[in-house]
């Protein structure tokens, strides 16, 4: 324990650690504001709507993101660093400001906040990553990244905390005001010096910049990124199928208020097992088996725990297994995906994160749209089925992972003797 805390104050009493800790607080801040949202979304949605519509708000989402990207991509070519989070920041800010009015008046918002609430969540955090990662080469980032995503997931906890506590004194558009204000002191507090950023002296590639398509181009035009972006496609294939159908499980047990009550407890063990992994298993794990090994475990991992709901297909066990697959996903799996582009030159990078974690995330939830609307509405198959077809999927994200972990090995290389050579 005593090595521990030293080896913790060692990296946090760097210049680079300094920055570290602003980051991690910044993180915190944002995801704090989003799980404060979470519930507000549901009930403006859900109040006098339906589960098709909340489907259909899905699909809006990753339509909107498709334009987004290329847009986003102008904006970069002449923004970075601290000045593009913080003008996007306090553009989603003075969004949920119009939310709040438009509701307080008495319009119904429920379709356009699940939208926009959708694409925060992807651009925001996106955003903050791709900022971060100005900051951090290969070496460090996969050491201090991991203190960062620790406060992201004290962000998450205790935001789903506060949420459940304070939601009925305040009401949805009360906690959409607090939501605010975690935004606005995420934008105010000190960020990382620029004289820190690993690639300020890079050239962009105008070509590139200016595409209609902007990050989709550049995601098709490089090998590495189209890897990495099938992995996240069948990533979140794999945890939307999942979802579905723990749903399913939920509802056969359960009406009213009941599912309510499950969820709200399902989620909080969620965010303080993810909490856990990433304060104690994320950094060991990259330590013992390297980036590369942490992906492919992840595929292992999700095979072995739906092959074990084939032969434990009831509530209490799935509860488990999706407590297991969320809170993997947001803790290892997220850090991973990060720390993947970290080998890429600034403007790869910055387009490359942006349409991965948008578009391409979306895309993933699309596609299970798709597969549900087969297997149930037109095979009319037994929601097993969907676990047969998990780890299938399974199969195939694991191929796609020892890809990755190859390409990253090899791009990692390539960016230390670029950095030894301009040295």
């Amino acid at each position: 324990m005593t090595k521990l805390i030293a080896k913790v104050w060692q990296d946090m009493s760097s210049p680079e650690g300094v920055a570290t800790l602003r980051f991690a607080i910044r993180l915190f801040l944002i995801l704090l504001a989003y799980y404060l949202l979470k519930p507000v979304r549901e009930e403006l949605i859900l109040d006098g709507g339906s589960a098709e519509i909340r489907s259909y708000a899905l699909a809006a989402q990753a339509a909107m993101l498709l334009f987004l990207v290329p847009f986003y991509s102008h904006i970069i070519k002449h923004l970075h660093g601290d000045k593009l989070f913080h003008i996007v920041t306090i553009f989603l800010a003075a969004n949920i400001g119009v939310f709040y009015l438009l509701g307080s008046s008495g319009m119904d918002i429920g379709v356009p906040f699940f939208i926009w609430l959708g694409i925060f969540s992807v651009v925001q955090i996106s955003q903050f990553w791709t900022m971060v990662s100005d900051y951090h080469c290969v070496d460090k980032g996969k050491r201090l990244t991991s203190y960062i995503a620790i406060g992201g997931s004290l962000g998450t906890m205790i935001g789903s905390m506060v949420a459940k506590t304070l939601y009925l004194e305040m009401g949805a558009y009360g906690l959409m005001i607090l939501a605010i204000i975690m935004l606005v002191v995420a934008v105010i507090m000190p960020g990382a010096k620029t004289d820190m950023r690993k690639d300020h002296h890079e050239q962009s590639d105008e070509e590139s910049i200016q595409h209609m398509l902007g990050g989709l181009k550049r995601v098709m035009d490089v090998p590495y990124l189209r890897w990495i972006a099938a992995s996240v496609v069948l990533l979140n294939l794999i945890n939307s199928t999942g979802e579905f159908v723990l749903a399913d499980f939920v509802t056969a047990e359960n009406s009213g208020s009941e599912i309510g009550a499950f969820y709200s407890t399902f989620y909080l063990y969620v965010n303080i097992a993810t909490l856990v992994l990433q304060a104690f298993v994320v950094r060991p794990l990259y330590q013992a088996i390297g980036v590369g090994g942490a992906l492919i475990s992840l595929a292992v991992i999700n095979l072995g725990m739906y092959i074990s709901v084939l032969a434990f297909p009831v509530l209490a066990w799935f509860a488990i297994v999706k407590m297991a697959d969320n809170s993997i996903d947001y803790s290892v799996a997220n850090t991973t995906k990060q720390i993947l582009f970290l080998p890429l030159d600034r403007f790869t990078r910055y387009e490359g994160m942006l349409a991965v974690n948008t578009f391409f995330t979306r895309f993933g939830d699309l596609i299970q749209g798709g597969v549900i609307f087969i297997v149930i509405s037109v095979l009319a198959l037994p929601t097993m089925f969907l676990v047969g077809t998990n780890i299938v999927l399974c199969l195939l994200w694991l191929f796609v992972t020892v890809n990755v972990s190859r390409r990253f090995k090899q791009w990692s290389k390539n960016s230390e003797g670029n950095q030894e050579g301009a040295a």
